[in-house]
């Protein structure tokens, strides 16, 4: 079900609440400070309607020292706006335009009222402030403002509404206020339709008091009569049909897929991989845990389990399961990580990764996956771009964006091992496999990207350390401007590898390279893309079920290459990256991509589809053949991410 990005949504645009600051002078009776004291700003409500009072409290938080009062008068001037002007009146009642944070005071509230009517569907609003030489908590949020509280039924964890035959689901029936009395709503599939279910509900009820409610597993029935995918439809309506919390959608379409629907070209078909690639890998640790978020399409692996190879395109019994990022919503998969201007605090970061903030990457924009990437309730890394002014490693940008490693061992430091992003060893005997789609970047100007670099470069033997000398292979990209259409909708894959000569490679130097344009088309869709570490002699990639490009040391050498593929050349082995680039270093004319983060978040949570650069990592997982050693080298065994 692929939508474009609707019109509707031009009136989710910024509300802004811009700050200055006027005054400033000591006073005995008020503690001095070396600098501002940290703000926060917090509302009472991220859901209104109209009628109800939208509260915002100004905090002086305090310093090291213990909570401050202001030392200075603070002129707050607050502004309603989008890109078509002023709103301040068209949604608020007496909204003011100066509040006052007074000397001595260590806290504001101000009440603005939504208006009593005019207001016809439900709009999502920023609220952001700022101060100038203040920094400020929560100075950025999501306000939703309409005429009613709406309710609406949705897949719980799963926004693409796509179910395979076979599987189950969950319905989810919920409403963004907590309910005065009970809330009826009922489900008739269409007319057809009523056999594709089994234990499908013809209502959810949610109680007074609550806001949500969730239905038994529904499974979507096995068909080996039908051989296409088909959209299903369930009528939804409220009991009374003039309910005080009326429905968002009276229809809700489900993509059920076929599972016995004809397999496609080895380049083309995951299948030839996985029978089910969406089926999780779960470790034993970690299934109550699995259980507990919802999922139950999932299969518990252990180190040594075969590789499914369910196509029988891999060598039999060759490749053994190892470890897997999986991107689990769940405790022991997550970290906290607070954004570069510490205005904002994640607790969806994926726990074994860092930061790739180089200045590679960090080119029209910078890395601050804070904002730019979250683990998503699906269970996807999903990794966005947008045009927003963003501090960085290489200095304050126009644009903010995302970029991962792991595996990353700098020779020398003695802590490099003990990191949560040291939790795998890439040496030779390793087969790596990313499941992958690329959505709304299609003529951005971005450069979405999975890739490996040798370890070698950082601390590394100066015969090596200097790209592209340490080795590096491109497992993805996209060219998402490229001048073929063909390019542009599908997949490179490269080598980069320096000359013989140290150090002089960096602007011509043997690159082989493949265009899977077999895939041209499909790249919004889930591929596998996977890179092997044969031996110290061998590498080579594939799209899903096929190989597509082989390097070998000999060919290295008969072209004028040094080979850097070893585990002697690289001691520390390779490290893993995913990035969201910027396509030859140059800042996009993209404009849907000027916007916040947390607009552009939740723009995604309600149309998957929405026209905002991004990568969706599903899972990566390793494997090892039994050549693989890990030459007894330091690392974090102990994290276990799937």
């Amino acid at each position: 079900m692929k939508k474009i990005l609707e019109w509707t949504y031009l009136w989710m645009l910024p509300l802004l609440v811009v700050v200055s600051m006027s005054g400033c002078s000591d006073d005995d009776n008020v503690s001095p400070l070396a600098e501002p004291v940290p703000l926060k700003m917090t509302l009472n409500s991220t859901d209104l309607v109209m009628g109800e009072v939208l509260e915002i409290t100004f905090d002086v938080t305090g310093t090291e020292e213990g909570r401050k009062a202001m030392n200075e008068d603070l002129n707050i001037r607050l502004s309603a706006t989008t890109d078509k002007g002023a709103v301040d009146q068209l949604v608020f009642d007496d909204f003011p335009s100066v509040v006052t944070l007074n000397k001595g005071e260590s806290t504001k509230k101000v009440q603005i009222p939504v208006k009593k009517e005019g207001l016809n569907k439900e709009r999502s609003v920023e609220i952001s402030a700022f101060a100038r030489g203040y920094r400020m908590a929560g100075a950025l949020q999501i306000v939703t403002v309409s005429d009613y509280h709406y309710s609406k039924v949705s897949l719980k964890n799963n926004a693409d509404n796509t179910v395979k035959e076979g599987q189950t689901f969950v319905l989810v029936a919920s409403v963004n206020t907590t309910l005065k009395d009970d809330l009826t709503i009922t489900i008739i599939p269409k007319a057809g339709e009523e056999e594709r279910y089994e234990n499908l509900p013809s209502e959810l009820v949610i109680p007074a008091g609550a806001n949500s409610i969730e239905s038994e597993p529904v499974t979507m029935k096995k068909d080996v009569n039908t051989t296409e995918d088909e959209e299903l439809t369930l009528d939804l309506a409220t009991v009374p049909l003039m309910s005080r919390y009326p429905l968002q959608a009276t229809k809700l379409t489900i993509m059920k897929i076929d599972i016995h629907k004809n397999m496609g070209s080895e380049v083309r078909d995951e299948r030839w991989l996985y029978e089910d690639a969406d089926q999780l890998f779960v470790s034993p640790k970690n299934e109550s845990a699995i259980k507990t978020w919802g999922q139950t399409n999932y299969i518990v692996m252990k180190e040594g389990d075969p590789h499914p190879n369910s196509g029988k395109v891999l060598p039999e019994g060759k490749w053994k399961f190892f470890r897997a990022y999986e991107f689990h919503k769940i405790a022991s998969c997550l970290t906290a990580k607070e954004s570069n201007d510490k205005t904002y605090v994640s607790n969806e970061y994926p726990l074994g990764f860092a930061d790739q903030n180089t200045a590679a990457v960090e080119t029209a924009g910078s890395v601050d996956n804070a904002k730019y990437a979250w683990v998503t309730d699906e269970g996807y890394l999903r990794m966005i771009s947008l045009k927003e002014r963003t501090p960085g490693n290489n200095g304050t940008k126009d644009f903010g964006t995302s970029a991962f490693y792991s595996c990353k061992f700098m020779r020398g430091n003695v802590n490099s091992p003990t990191w949560a992003s040291s939790n795998i060893r890439i040496y030779p005997g390793m087969r790596i496999e990313t499941r992958a789609r690329i959505r709304g970047a299609e003529n951005s100007g971005m450069l979405p990207g999975i890739w490996l670099q040798g370890n070698e470069q950082v601390g590394g033997d100066s015969q090596w350390n200097v790209w592209p000398d340490f080795g590096e292979i491109d497992v993805m990209e996209n060219n998402t401007k490229h001048g073929n259409l063909s390019y542009r909708r599908s997949a490179e894959q490269t080598f980069h590898i320096g000359n013989i000569a140290p150090g002089t490679g960096g602007s011509r130097h043997w690159n082989p390279t493949i265009a899977v344009t077999d895939i041209a088309g499909t790249i919004d869709q889930f591929q596998i893309y996977w890179m092997e570490w044969v031996d110290n002699q061998t590498v080579r990639m594939g799209v899903n079920g096929k190989t597509t490009i082989t390097i070998t040391e000999e060919q290295a050498k008969l072209n004028g290459a040094r080979w850097p593929f070893t585990d002697k050349v690289n001691s520390e082995g390779l490290y893993y990256i995913l990035t969201m680039m910027f396509l030859g270093k140059q800042a996009p004319n993209y404009p849907s991509m000027e916007m916040s983060y947390l607009t552009a978040r939740n723009m995604l949570k309600n149309n998957p589809n929405a026209l905002i650069p991004r990568m969706e990592i599903d899972w990566v997982r390793f494997y090892i053949d039994d050549t693989y050693s890990d030459h007894d080298m330091p690392y974090r065994k102990d994290l276990i991410l799937y």
